[in-house]
């Protein structure tokens, strides 16, 4: 079977699966009111990250900031380490997102601008990365 064909079969099942746990995980989540703590549930539900637009207040920047630069450090040491041994590749896949979401987001805050999408990625990827 050709590649491709068999990304498109394996890829619709796939997101429709994501999408509906998705959609459950926010459907039986009770809302809650502002939380303040960084990498809260308000995006990641039963183990799904589904609002990478979520804003962090302003408050928050500094610590978060620091967070991001940790997360790229901690990645950044697992995909080195992947390198010369043999590790699990789901923790190499999702600790090298990390490492480039959370540069991103280091990226925009040396120029002064956050950016939310990247802030999100860069935390939600992490909680995956910790699951391997």
């Amino acid at each position: 079977m050709d590649m491709h064909k068999l990304l498109k079969l394996v890829s619709g099942p796939a997101l429709l699966f994501w999408g509906a746990a998705a959609s459950f995980s926010i459907w039986a989540s009770e809302a809650t009111s502002a939380d303040l703590s960084v990498a809260t549930s308000d995006y990641y539900r039963g183990g799904v990250c589904y609002n990478f637009n979520l804003q962090h207040p302003e408050e928050l920047h500094n610590e978060i900031s620091i967070r991001v630069r940790d997360y790229f450090e901690e990645a950044n040491t697992i995909v080195v380490a992947a390198q010369q041994a043999t590790i699990v590749q789901l923790r190499f896949d999702w600790a090298l997102e990390t490492r480039d979401w959370c540069g991103v987001a280091i990226g925009y805050m040396k120029e002064a601008v956050w950016d939310d999408e990247a802030v999100n990625r860069c935390l939600c990827f992490h909680e995956y990365m910790r699951e391997y």
